[in-house]
């Protein structure tokens, strides 16, 4: 990272990090950076009530946005879907004066349990993975960001228990 003093923030989109063997090895190996703040939804929100003005301030002051989270079903999880829902809000993120956001780089950091030949036509996930994240990034780009990164990690199914939500 070229400037040192910028502010990262990163976003941890994973619904449950206890669950998790990839995504939380990802943050355990991040957490040692100190221009770096690691904001777990999960943790801040386990009960799925966004505070929209308080995340609204931490992107505002973050020079630098990663969104780290796994792919589910072609997208980010129900939790990162819905703090987009009620982040990225009209004439927050966009909209004549939604350009709060505007310029702001983002980075995306995606696991993925499939193999990257999985993604394309004819193969088990039927399409490249560039068709499946364009509704991802569609509040990315409305809210007039920079993508300057995306970092997709394949075969993080590691253990059976990986990417499986269990039936209450």
């Amino acid at each position: 990272m070229k400037d040192i003093n910028s502010k990262v923030l990163l976003i941890s989109g994973h619904p449950d990090l206890r669950c998790s063997v990839a995504n939380s090895e990802i943050l355990k190996r991040l957490d040692t950076r100190s221009q770096l703040k690691i904001h777990k939804l999960d943790e801040v929100y386990p009960n799925y009530q966004i505070n929209a003005q308080a995340e609204q301030a931490l992107l505002i002051h973050a020079d630098i946005i990663v969104l780290q989270f796994p792919l589910y079903w072609s997208t980010y999880p129900a939790l990162m879907k819905l703090w987009f829902d009620e982040v990225f809000t009209y004439n927050f993120a966009f909209g004549p004066e939604g350009d709060k956001l505007k310029h702001k780089k983002v980075i995306l950091s995606i696991t993925c349990g499939a193999t990257q030949s999985s993604y394309q036509v004819g193969e088990f996930n039927f399409l490249p993975l560039d068709q499946y994240l364009q509704s991802a990034v569609h509040p990315i780009k409305a809210a007039q960001m920079e993508i300057v990164d995306t970092i997709i990690t394949f075969e993080m199914n590691s253990t059976p228990d990986e990417g499986a939500i269990k039936a209450r």
